[in-house]
């Protein structure tokens, strides 16, 4: 039986981000319940295969993705990949307690924003990639600027709420640079942000689109697994 409501899809993407108390469950489980929200795309690329658990879950460690010690700074899932998912799904396995991730709410920070502000916003198409150096040194990821697919910077998801599409570390082109500033500036202040102090068994579900993430730094990596699951 389910421990998710038939509406949570619609929550994920009107609430951002969901957290929930999972209790120790396996991979598969994980996966399971995953699919209750959507379709788990498998992982294309051959690189993937030693990061994975088991086919649509992927390994958060030491020795696996972003298996750093250090911080894992401001991003989202693949802004510059057309087939990217809107939903990632990230789950306390072990070693968890004393690590913290970060989420911005960039609809109440859009909504806050002057209205001369929200017009200018309106206007810009933004590009975006990889650059070393951005929001990690990882070097499992390639540097890369993906110049034929244009975003709105304004953004309706599919539950009609609308914000700011606004992954600045990797956005590498169309924005102006005393706006891109101005906005960098403005999502960072505390109220739009969201810390979640990891418990092992937690599981955060973060839509894509309006929320950026960051992974504070954490020394005991060697020892933290988490499963993270894109979902489409």
């Amino acid at each position: 039986m389910s421990v998710f409501s038939s509406d949570l899809r619609k929550k994920i993407f009107t609430d951002l981000v969901v957290v929930k108390k999972l209790g120790k469950i396996s991979a598969e489980e994980n996966l399971r319940l995953a699919e209750e929200i959507g379709n788990v795309p498998q992982a294309g690329d051959p690189r993937w295969k030693t990061l994975i658990e088991r086919p649509g879950v992927i390994k958060v460690t030491e020795g696996a993705l972003f298996g750093h010690k250090e911080t894992l700074d401001w991003h989202c899932n693949k802004p510059s990949n057309p087939e990217r998912s809107p939903i990632i799904w990230i789950y306390a396995v072990e070693g968890s307690k004393g690590s913290v991730t970060s989420w911005i709410d960039n609809k109440r920070a859009y909504e806050d924003l002057p209205n001369d502000v929200k017009e200018e916003c309106k206007k810009v198409k933004i590009t975006c990639g990889f650059k070393r150096g951005g929001y990690t040194d990882d070097p499992f990821f390639r540097e890369h600027h993906n110049t034929k697919l244009e975003h709105n910077l304004v953004y309706t998801n599919e539950a009609g709420i609308t914000g700011l599409f606004f992954p600045y570390l990797q956005i590498l082109g169309g924005v102006p640079k005393d706006l891109y500033e101005y906005l960098k500036n403005h999502i960072l202040q505390d109220k739009y942000r969201y810390d979640h102090y990891w418990e092992d068994g937690d599981v955060v579900i973060s839509e894509q689109w309006l929320t950026i993430h960051k992974r504070h730094a954490f020394e005991k990596m060697n020892e933290r697994l988490m499963y993270r699951i894109a979902i489409d």
